[in-house]
Formats: structure tokens, C-alpha cells, sequence
């Protein structure tokens, strides 16, 4: 019975025909369905690239380019003012003359305020492309005004009128001052979208600028509220 079994299980030289051959078929049916014409030679072609082990596949995970380049500039600084003002502060004492016991700063204060547009939140939910390539929807966040930077080089006292107890006692009148200049800048810059409008504007410009330079034709752009 072993004996039978031997005869009948294949050689090396039979497996090794048998490999030889199906590489053979395979070679044939790929130069066959390159001269096949047609839906039949797309379907023969589809049929030698299942049977393939070694087929290589390329996945395309590539991002879009313009919205890692987006991204990459964190934040848009949109728009830009310079401001000056005027801050008159005094510490009176009702009790006694001014020339014993008062103090008041007259302050001109200068500095600049930027409205950025926040890029790093971007996503593909915020940056949607069409597949074709000829419209793309962008929603941004809402432009904020940065803290003001006060130009303490140009800024100047323009008078400051102390009592004689005041002279020996120190004063932060001046610092309170300048604070009091920030805050002014910064009421000034987020009033009345003073600043935040042309934030907007110059934002959508630069935008369509972009995507229209790539080929788009129609760019949608909206803002948070």
C-alpha cells in the first residue's frame, strides 16, 4: 500500500514541470490581454493582476499641499494699527493742597495692535476641496486682535506734577499709566471692528489670491462668529 502511495505522489521533477508550466500560462495571458483590444483585454488584464502574488499597489494618503502650507504659518497676521493716546491720571487729597499731598501724570502713549486669523486649526473639515481642482469652501476662525504692544521708546511722560509728600514716597502712577494706555489700545482695536474687519478683508484677499494662482475658480471663504 505505501508502495502504491509512492507511485502515485509526484515527483520534484513532476511539481517542478507544473511550476514551470502555470508560469508559462501566466506569461502568455499577460502578452494575450496586451493585444487584446477593448473591455476584454481590461478584464484579462484585471484577471493577470489578482493572480499576480507579487503585485505591487501604490496608496495614495497624500494630504492636500495647500492646507499643510496653511498650517504651517500658525498665524495670519491680517492687519496692523498704530495708536496713540492721551492718558491724564491724579491722586487728590480733598483734605490738603495739592502742592503737600497730589500727584498727576500726563501720559502719551504710542504702540501697535495686529489682527491674526488663526491657521493651525485647519482641517479637512475647515478646507474642502473639490476632486476636480476647480472650487475649494474655506472656514476660518474669527480674527482676534493681539495684545498691544506699547512703545515704551516713543511713549513719553508729557508732565507730572507731585506733592512734597509724594516726591518722598514713591509713586507707580506712571506704571498705571501705561497699563491704562494698553487698555485704551485695546478698546480702540476691538471696537466697532475697527480692526476687525479689515482683518477680514485682507484675509479673504490673500486667500484667493492663493488658490486662484493653483487653478481654483471658485473660493468660498467664511468666518466664525
Amino acid at each position: 500500500m505505501a508502495a502504491e502511495c509512492r507511485r502515485f505522489a509526484p515527483t520534484l521533477e513532476e511539481r517542478m514541470k507544473k511550476a514551470l508550466l502555470l508560469v508559462a500560462v501566466l506569461v502568455a495571458l499577460a502578452i494575450g490581454s496586451a493585444q487584446v483590444p477593448g473591455a476584454l483585454g481590461d478584464k484579462v488584464g484585471d484577471l493577470m493582476s489578482s493572480l499576480n502574488p507579487f503585485e505591487e499597489k501604490t496608496v495614495d494618503r497624500t494630504g492636500p499641499s495647500v492646507l499643510k502650507s496653511l498650517t504651517d504659518l500658525s498665524e495670519y497676521h491680517a492687519a496692523s494699527a498704530h495708536y496713540e493716546t492721551v492718558v491724564d491720571l491724579e491722586i487728590d487729597n480733598e483734605n490738603l493742597p495739592d502742592w503737600i499731598s497730589g500727584e498727576r501724570v500726563l501720559y502719551v502713549g504710542k504702540g501697535d495692535v495686529d489682527a491674526v486669523v488663526d491657521f493651525g486649526e485647519l482641517d479637512e473639515r475647515r478646507v474642502v476641496l473639490s476632486e476636480d481642482g476647480t472650487s475649494v469652501t474655506i472656514r476660518l476662525p474669527a480674527p482676534t486682535a493681539d495684545p498691544p504692544v506699547l512703545d515704551l521708546k516713543n511713549s513719553y511722560v508729557a508732565n507730572h506734577d507731585e506733592g512734597l509728600i509724594n516726591r518722598f514716597s514713591g509713586s507707580e502712577l506712571e506704571r498705571e499709566a501705561q497699563l491704562k494706555a494698553v487698555e485704551q489700545m485695546t478698546t480702540a482695536a476691538t471696537g466697532e471692528g475697527m480692526l476687525i474687519d479689515p482683518a477680514k478683508e485682507n484675509t479673504t484677499a490673500m486667500l484667493r489670491g492663493l488658490f486662484g494662482s493653483l487653478g481654483y475658480t471658485d473660493i468660498t471663504i467664511t468666518f466664525d462668529e
